[in-house]
C-alpha cells in the first residue's frame, strides 16, 4: 500500500524523521564527509568554554537569589540556586576528571547530553523567575527576569559550538518569563517582554549563523585536504598521499607490499578513440583498482596511466597477491565507449619490505623495474 493510500504510515514516517532530526546535535544540514570531523570540533570547542559557562550560570543563579531574598518561601529561595550551582559544579568536576571524546560517536552523545542539561536547566531558572516575578515587591519584579535574562544570553553566546543546546536553553528560560510579562496590563513590562523575545530571537539567529559558518569552513578544508591529496579526474590518492601512506606504514612497524601499475596500450586507444575515452578509460581502471585491492592501504594514480597499491603484508600477503593477481584479468575486460569496446592490459611489478628491506627509494625502484620487465615479457609474448 503507498503512502496515498496509507496516510498515517506517511505521518508515521514523518514523525519518525522529525524525532531522529532533534535528536541530532546540528541544526542545519551538514555533509557527510565533515560530520564526524564537525562532531569532534563542537566538543573539543565545548570543552574549552565550559569553565566560562559554569561560572556564568552559577554566578547568576547566587545573584538573583541575593537579589529575592526574603520574597520567597525559603525552599523556593535554596533549591533552585542549589540544583543550578550544583549542576555546574558536577559538569565543570566531569569535564576535568575524564578526558574528552575519543570517537564522533561519544561526541555525539555528550552533545546530545549537553542540550538535556540546557533544557533541564533552562526550565530550573525560568520556573523559578515566573515566581520570583509573582511573589516579589512590585519595586524588585524586574530583577529576576534581567538576571535570568543575561545568564540566557551570555550562555547561548558560549555554546555556539553546541547550537541545539544554545536554542534549548534560551526558549526553556525565556518563554516561560516572557509570557508572565505579557500577561501583565502595563505596557511597559509588555514591551520588555517584546525586547526580550526579540534579542533572543536575535540571538538564536546569531547562533545559527555561527554553525553555518562552521559547517562551510570545515566543507572548504575537506575539499582543500581533498585536492591535496587526490587525483582530481579518479579521486584516488595522488602521488604525495601515496607516498605519506607508505612512509606512515614503515613508521609504525609494517611490512609495505608496493605493486606499480602500468596500462598496455592505452596510448594506442587515446590516440585512436579520443582524449575523453582516455580519460574514460582511467576512470574505469580506478573503479575496477578500488573493487579488486579491497585491503589496499592506498590506491593511487601517480600520473598518466601509471597506478601504484600499498598493502601491509604482516596483515595477510597471500591475499594481497591474490588480489594484485586478480588485477590483470579484471582491467583486461573491454571498457564500454559508446557503441566500442576498448580493450587494455595492464603490467604489474611488486616490491616488498620482506624481500627488498624496508627502505622507501629501494621499494619504489625495484617496483618499478619489476614492472617494466613485465612490460617488456608481455610484448615479447603477444609477439610470439
Amino acid at each position: 500500500m503507498s503512502s496515498e493510500t496509507n496516510p498515517g504510515g506517511a505521518i508515521a514516517r514523518h514523525w519518525r524523521a522529525f524525532a531522529l532530526s532533534w535528536r541530532s546535535p546540528f541544526t542545519a544540514p551538514v555533509p557527510d564527509a565533515v560530520c564526524d570531523s564537525l562532531l569532534m570540533l563542537q566538543v573539543a570547542r565545548l570543552q574549552a568554554t565550559l569553565p566560562r559557562l559554569c561560572a556564568c550560570i552559577g554566578a547568576a543563579a547566587i545573584a538573583m537569589a541575593l537579589a529575592v531574598w526574603g520574597d520567597l518561601p525559603l525552599w523556593q529561595q535554596l533549591v533552585p540556586p542549589l540544583v543550578i550551582v550544583g549542576t555546574c559544579l558536577a559538569v565543570l568536576l566531569r569535564s576535568r576528571l575524564r578526558a574528552g571524546p575519543a570517537t564522533p560517536a561519544s561526541a555525539r552523545r555528550q552533545l546530545n547530553t549537553t542540550m538535556l542539561v540546557a533544557i533541564g536547566l533552562g526550565a530550573v531558572a525560568g520556573w523559578w523567575c515566573v515566581n520570583a516575578f509573582n511573589e516579589t515587591e512590585r519595586y524588585y519584579c524586574m530583577v529576576a527576569p534581567v538576571f535570568i535574562g543575561i545568564a540566557a544570553l551570555v550562555s547561548a553566546t558560549c555554546l555556539l559550538c553546541a547550537p541545539r543546546a544554545a536554542i534549548a536553553a534560551m526558549v526553556m528560560t525565556v518563554a516561560p518569563i516572557a509570557v508572565k510579562m505579557m500577561s501583565y496590563p502595563n505596557l511597559g513590562v509588555r514591551a520588555m517582554a517584546a525586547m526580550i523575545v526579540l534579542i533572543t530571537l536575535l540571538q538564536g539567529d546569531v547562533v545559527l549563523a555561527k554553525f553555518r559558518e562552521t559547517v562551510a569552513m570545515l566543507s572548504l578544508q575537506h575539499e582543500l585536504d581533498m585536492l591535496a591529496k587526490s587525483d582530481g579526474l579518479t579521486g584516488l590518492d595522488n602521488r604525495r598521499a601515496f607516498m605519506r601512506a607508505l612512509d606512515a606504514l614503515l613508521a609504525r612497524g609494517g611490512t609495505p607490499l608496493v605493486a606499480l601499475a602500468d596500462l598496455d596500450g592505452f596510448k594506442l586507444a587515446n590516440d585512436t578513440f579520443g582524449h575523453h575515452a582516455g580519460d574514460e578509460i582511467l576512470i574505469g581502471v580506478a573503479q575496477r583498482l578500488r573493487t579488486v585491492a579491497v585491503t589496499a592501504l592506498s590506491v593511487a594514480r601517480l600520473g598518466g596511466d601509471e597506478f601504484a597499491l600499498l598493502f601491509d603484508a604482516s596483515r595477510g600477503a597471500e591475499q594481497a597477491h591474490g588480489e594484485i593477481a586478480a588485477l590483470r584479468s579484471l582491467v583486461a575486460l573491454p571498457f564500454a565507449y559508446g557503441t566500442s569496446a576498448i580493450a587494455v592490459g595492464i603490467s604489474i611489478g611488486t616490491a616488498s619490505a620482506c624481500d627488498d628491506g624496508a627502505d622507501v627509494v629501494a621499494l619504489m625502484t625495484r617496483a618499478d623495474r619489476r614492472l617494466y620487465a613485465d612490460k617488456a615479457a608481455r610484448r615479447l609474448n603477444k609477439a610470439a
